[in-house]
């Protein structure tokens, strides 16, 4: 289960995802039909930016600079045990590396004119996951945009961060101007359980059996191309339009209220 806390009252909190994330002109054969992508597409939370940001190239540093920084004051405040008062905390959203950084890590020269494109963008949540569950933050699937978040997978039941968490971006470094608006998802997130997973390769007797199954299914449900007739299709190809949605189960996600 992921469980969240928001940095200010106003932030957005995450929302499942959804199958679709753009309208499509009239017409069949659309990549968001497609089953397997549509159950790709809506399997996580979104984390939606709760500010609008407008990134533009700087051409003294050949990096990005943020339009208008929004820095956030928590609307909670936390003092160390016996400690007195109580401070809330300030957050910007967004923030770059910076050349000759020493923290919170080392970045070289020769690395950061690797990192020019990059930007760190505030979620402005405090992220935490059961045991033995790890936290996956990534790019939204299927989505293609002048950025993108690099994928990352956290200890977040051991690591409880002393800041909201943050997401990577990276910009396409052909473009000039990058506009975000407010509510768009900039990240994914999933729970994924910590284990031992492996890979094997099938017997010949394993695939047999295997591939005998997935012959006996296609005889049900294709049916001959152009046609709406049940009976199997002799094509090579057979056309199996909507059957694969029927047998397909699917994952569900939802956002329950505070307590």
């Amino acid at each position: 289960m992921l469980h969240w806390f928001k940095f200010h009252s106003k932030v957005m909190a995450p929302v499942p995802a959804t199958d679709m994330y753009r309208k499509r002109p009239p017409g069949r054969g659309h990549p968001e039909e497609c089953p397997p992508l549509r159950a790709a597409c809506a399997y996580g939370f979104d984390v939606l930016t709760s500010f609008p940001m407008t990134f533009l190239r700087d051409d003294e540093s050949g990096g990005w600079r943020l339009e208008t920084p929004v820095n956030v004051q928590a609307d909670w405040a936390w003092a160390p045990p016996d400690s007195e008062p109580a401070v809330p905390q300030t957050q910007i959203n967004a923030w770059f590396w910076e050349k000759g950084q020493q923290v919170p890590h080392v970045i070289s020269d020769d690395v950061f004119d690797l990192l020019r494109n990059q930007v760190k963008l505030c979620t402005w949540l405090f992220l935490k996951t059961d045991p033995d569950e790890l936290l996956w933050i990534g790019d939204i699937p299927n989505r293609f945009r002048p950025w993108r978040a690099y994928t990352a997978i956290v200890d977040a039941d051991l690591y409880s961060a002393s800041y909201p968490w943050h997401c990577v971006l990276e910009f396409d470094r052909r473009e000039e101007r990058i506009h975000i608006p407010e509510g768009e998802p900039i990240c994914r997130l999933m729970t994924v359980p910590r284990g031992n997973f492996v890979a094997a390769e099938m017997s010949g007797e394993e695939f047999s059996e295997y591939f005998a199954t997935g012959q006996e299914w296609l005889a049900k449900n294709s049916k001959p191309s152009g046609t709406m007739s049940d009976s199997p299709s002799t094509d090579e190809l057979s056309d199996i339009t909507g059957r694969y949605a029927r047998v397909a189960r699917r994952s569900s996600f939802s956002v329950r209220p505070a307590e």
